[in-house]
């Protein structure tokens, strides 16, 4: 009996130990579940919060706003490997841009595109864009960092929540660093052609006086073959420099039916030739107040004249030079007798920006500028504000109020 007793306590204590460890062991996986599961939890929370928040920042990025109106563009048109777009489309309808075949103009410039292309087509420019460009039925998109660059007149802000884009009523496509060919070898002349020295952005016009004592730092002369041999013409040495360089191009052409008749002037040269050309008019029956008006309209006073600060020049045709004495400042100053049926006339008109000079009075631009067409006339400006005009069409004056 005894030993019956102490196997049935064994087995009881054995049984408990077991319910026991099978217990314990239960516990245990609750535990654990209880953990795995507030752990799911709170990763679930956290991926939750990083999702809304990588939402959130995609939106702001992704809303373009122009003036009063929003354009929000998926992420696929807002972005391109890292890089962000902007909707040519939409910024035309915003500025007035009129739509023209693959393409936007404004102002007389233009940009052309091609879906897929990383090149678009400035002002007869090609440009490199930094990613290629996304066409499809509604949209036309540019990298924005590009439109920045060819487009002047408008600010895009990606700083806030919404790219913010603010237009001005001066909008002008801009090709910027054009590559181009010289006909000779003018490695000497480029550093006078890319001149940015602030003295030769000077304006001297009816409106703008340089005063009586002004003069050229430094007046170098004219080589005696590209100017007209009765007479020593001197430029600033940066102008003449650059009026070397285009006339040895385009006398390697051929194009030699031109000279330099006209350079820097003093005061007392200019004096002398406003007076002329008003007891000129005065001979015409005019009386002095009205000859001085009309002497005003294709001269200038001496304190108002560009051709003191050496930096233009006239040119003329020596075939068709009247007597001497006719010339110059003791007589008729007939610049223009013939000037414009010359190869060189249409020549100039091409390529002088690429020299940094420019037409100074255009025949369209006689109420701004205040004199009449002179189709002769050429003004030293340095390559960048030349590129600039030869591009957008402007005149001198307006080219200093919209772009500086």
């Amino acid at each position: 009996m005894k030993q019956e007793n102490k196997k049935n306590s064994s087995y009881n204590k054995i049984r408990n130990n077991l319910y026991a460890n099978v217990e314990r062991h239960e516990l245990t996986e609750r535990k654990t579940f209880s953990i795995v599961a507030l752990s799911a939890l709170v990763l679930a929370s956290i991926l939750l919060f990083v999702a809304a928040m990588i939402e959130s920042g995609s939106k702001k990025e992704y809303i373009y706003v122009f003036g009063d109106t929003e354009q929000e563009l998926s992420e696929k048109l807002a972005f391109s490997d890292g890089v962000q777009y902007i909707d040519m489309v939409a910024l035309s309808t915003f500025c007035d841009m009129e739509s023209i075949e693959k393409g936007f103009a404004i102002n007389g410039t233009y940009i052309k595109l091609e879906n897929g292309s990383s090149l678009a087509t400035v002002n007869g420019f090609n440009v490199s864009l930094s990613e290629k460009v996304i066409i499809d039925e509604k949209h036309f998109l540019i990298p924005i960092e590009d439109a920045k660059k060819l487009i002047f007149g408008i600010d895009i802000d990606i700083s806030g929540e919404k790219t913010v884009i603010t237009a001005t009523e001066n909008i002008y496509m801009i090709a910027k660093n054009v590559e181009f060919d010289y006909v000779t070898d003018v490695s000497a002349y480029l550093e006078y052609i890319n001149s940015k020295d602030q003295y030769i952005s000077i304006l001297a016009n009816k409106q703008h006086s340089i005063g009586e004592d002004f003069s050229p730092a430094k007046l170098v002369e004219i080589p005696k073959k590209y100017r007209r041999a009765d007479r020593v013409l001197k430029l600033d040495l940066t102008a003449e420099k650059a009026l070397e360089a285009m006339m040895q191009d385009m006398f390697a052409l051929g194009i030699d039916d031109v000279c330099v008749q006209s350079a820097y002037r003093t005061y007392a040269e200019q004096q002398n030739l406003f007076n002329n050309y008003v007891n000129s008019e005065i001979n015409k029956g005019l009386s002095r107040d009205e000859a001085i008006a009309n002497a005003n309209k294709y001269s200038a006073r001496p304190e108002y004249s560009e051709h003191r600060t050496g930096l233009c020049v006239d040119f003329f045709v020596p075939s068709c030079m009247l007597e001497l004495e006719n010339y110059g400042y003791e007589g008729s100053y007939p610049n223009d007798v013939g000037f414009t049926e010359t190869n060189a006339y249409p020549w100039l008109l091409k390529n002088c920006w690429k020299y940094g000079f420019i037409l100074r009075y255009p025949e369209d631009k006689v109420d701004i500028t205040g004199y009449s067409y002179e189709s002769w006339h050429y003004r030293f400006v340095g390559l960048e504000v030349a590129s600039i005009i030869h591009q957008t069409g402007l005149c001198y004056e307006e080219y200093l109020e919209i772009f500086k």
